[in-house]
């Protein structure tokens, strides 16, 4: 699936953590728009219904709904303006919800999951990998992104302005992968840098599917 990238000046942070000023920085928004591609192209081009899990100010909007007819984007906090971002011909919905809240989303409901950038902040990937899988319909493909948490991936932060990230990312590849590993089928993996294991990946794109 293409990145469709909303233009500069258009979206608007869901809150004072949304990394949206980032994707449009001039060297760093490189590798925060890559690693939405990474995501992206693990998407399946086919299927009816996606979700989105953690929509954020709505950068992968204009894209999921481009291709899928139907689409849910639910977060904590939803950004203003959500609405404008649909591309033509998608019923799309927007949606407050929790994932560690078993009754947030319709069980085995939707075609593709999508959750980029969220695993790392929750502090129970076991109960996180319950609510994804329980979202999935038979067959369907959950696709993952998330970064390395250690002590460097912190001073790369701190480096680009974002200081404490880790009182934010608290939950490591290892453990999110184990986690779906347990209640999924692992399909695919990319990385960054490209074919770094999981120990040397600064961020990492998985997808999976029901077992």
């Amino acid at each position: 699936m293409k990145f469709r990238a909303p233009p500069s000046g258009s979206l608007v942070p869901n809150s004072e953590f949304d990394p949206l000023p980032y994707y449009y920085r001039p060297v760093v928004g490189h590798v925060y728009r890559h690693r939405l591609r990474m995501g992206l192209g693990l998407v399946p081009n086919a299927g009816r219904r996606v979700l989105e899990i953690g929509v954020g100010s709505g950068i992968l909007v204009p894209s999921l709904t481009a291709g899928f007819p139907e689409y849910l984007g639910t977060d904590l906090l939803l950004a203003p303006g959500l609405e404008t971002l649909v591309s033509p011909g998608c019923h799309a919905r927007f949606q407050v919800a929790d994932l560690l809240d078993p009754n947030a989303v319709p069980a085995g409901a939707f075609d593709v999951v999508v959750c980029l950038s969220v695993l790392e902040h929750i502090a129970d990937p076991e109960a996180a990998a319950h609510s994804l899988a329980h979202a999935l319909a038979p067959g369907g493909t959950l696709v993952t992104g998330y970064p390395m948490v250690n002590r460097f991936m912190a001073t790369c932060f701190r480096t680009l302005g974002f200081g404490r990230i880790e009182d934010h990312h608290i939950t490591t590849p290892a453990l999110i992968t184990k986690a779906l590993g347990r209640r999924m089928q692992p399909v695919a993996r990319v990385s960054l840098p490209a074919f770094a294991p999981q120990s040397l990946s600064l961020y990492e794109c998985t997808s999976w599917t029901n077992k």
